[in-house]
């Protein structure tokens, strides 16, 4: 049974959304995305396209990992009345000296129930020989 969210700001919606992919909780990953047409774009895959199938990979994703060390930090917001995109810069501990990155771009949308995820777009960012970020 899919949990029950009124998240009244994209913000409240960025931190369930971790919160879910924190604790590997697929309850809550599929209360946060609104149905119909959303798009999900993880690290390295192609487009993931419909409520079903973005929620089967993020079950995928959930089943096959141990819970991640991640940290965010919300590079730039862009609001409007019901839409904002956040671009997000997300730091994957793998037990070597320094973090994997990946960018992220949120998009989530106002509705009558509140903010939902309608859009997730990973990838991961080119680094050079001593973990400086490639520009």
């Amino acid at each position: 049974m899919e949990a029950k969210l009124k998240l009244k700001t994209p913000d409240e919606a960025e931190v369930v959304y971790y919160e879910a992919f924190l604790h590997c909780d697929s309850e809550v990953m599929a209360a946060l995305w609104a149905a119909g047409d959303v798009i999900c774009v993880h690290p390295g895959s192609g487009a993931i396209v419909g409520h079903a199938k973005v929620l089967r990979s993020w079950q995928h994703i959930f089943n096959d990992a141990q819970r991640p060390v991640l940290t965010f930090s919300v590079v730039k917001r862009t609001l409007h009345e019901t839409l904002a995109v956040h671009l997000v810069a997300e730091a994957f501990e793998t037990g070597d000296s320094s973090p994997t990155i990946v960018l992220a771009t949120n998009v989530y949308q106002k509705f009558d129930q509140g903010w939902l995820m309608i859009e997730h777009h990973g990838s991961l960012v080119q680094t050079g020989a001593q973990g400086q970020t490639l520009q």
